[in-house]
């Protein structure tokens, strides 16, 4: 195809760049630029990536972020350079998926109601009052139980549970302890990913809720009653053990939030933090336990 079909998609998705070079000039399919294949596109994040003595003059086409240069034949230069460029791979090359509306040995309780164009996998178990927004596809040997709402153009990936009592009890004076039952449920917004092996729990009286557009990593556990805001990211391994609440576009890497714990609206919870204290809007923090984090001057 040519790259003036690139940058028209790129106008129609409104993502900002400036182009240079021959937009009438032919390439077919990607192509990492480590092992880069003549003829494809490639995504140059930083500077630093394109390795020693590399013949930038080969590249038929580079997305690069803003401030990378080389001697690219044509390039395409924007701030979005990653959504740009998956966004291309994905709209010219991605394959449509032929999957049953159903998979095999997956039971669905007489409660469920699913939308339009739900799919979902082998062996999953959806078991209560649960209800399934359109175009959400759901992948294999995934347990949805009790009272669970999820969202429209969801991804619920493999082994994921999901409305099951959370951790919670009571214990008389010889410490002899009793399960609290939980009566809420699990609320899940529009275009919600969900990664392999994430647990979310019910809450106790009120729903745990996960609001529109966030996307939370493998082996991640969202505690009972926890609300985690709009557009948010919580990278793989994260707990949040209870109760927590997480404002809109915050960033979890990896970290463990002490139950009750508050964090901010554009706040960063840095790789393996341990937070036992709330973390206020757009604020970095670090370590544990977790401290705020400034660039010190040198």
């Amino acid at each position: 195809m040519k790259i003036t079909e690139i940058l028209r998609f790129l106008d129609e998705k409104q993502i900002p760049y400036v182009f240079r070079g021959k937009a009438e000039s032919e390439v077919a399919r990607f192509s990492s630029l480590t092992r880069y294949k003549p003829g494809t596109f490639t995504w140059v994040k930083k500077q630093e990536n394109i390795p020693d003595g590399f013949n930038c003059a080969a590249v038929a086409l580079a997305f690069v972020s803003e401030g990378v240069t080389g001697a690219f034949p044509n390039v395409i230069e924007t701030s979005q350079s990653k959504r740009a460029f998956f966004s291309v791979m994905e709209h010219f090359y991605g394959e449509t998926e032929s999957r049953p509306a159903i998979g095999q040995f997956t039971y669905l309780s007489p409660q469920v109601k699913l939308g339009k164009n739900v799919r979902i996998g082998h062996n999953c178990t959806l078991d209560g009052d649960i209800t399934i927004g359109d175009d959400t596809v759901i992948w294999n040997g995934v347990t949805i139980v009790n009272r669970v709402t999820i969202g429209q153009r969801c991804e619920i990936q493999s082994a994921c549970v999901i409305g099951h009592d959370g951790f919670g009890y009571t214990e008389d004076e010889a410490h002899n302890k009793t399960m609290v039952r939980h009566f809420g449920g699990v609320t899940i917004g529009d275009e919600v990913y969900l990664a392999m092996n994430t647990v979310v729990e019910r809450g106790v009286i009120d729903d745990t809720e996960i609001k529109r557009g966030t996307k939370i990593d493998c082996l991640s556990l969202i505690g009972h009653n926890s609300v985690i805001g709009e557009k948010s990211a919580l990278v793989g391994g994260t707990v949040l053990y209870g109760s927590c609440h997480l404002g809109e576009n915050s960033y979890i890497a990896g970290a463990l939030l002490r139950n009750q714990c508050t964090v901010g609206d554009n706040a960063f919870v840095g790789l393996g933090a341990v937070v036992v204290k709330d973390v206020p809007a757009d604020t970095t923090v670090i370590g544990n336990p977790a401290k705020p984090y400034s660039k010190k001057e040198v």
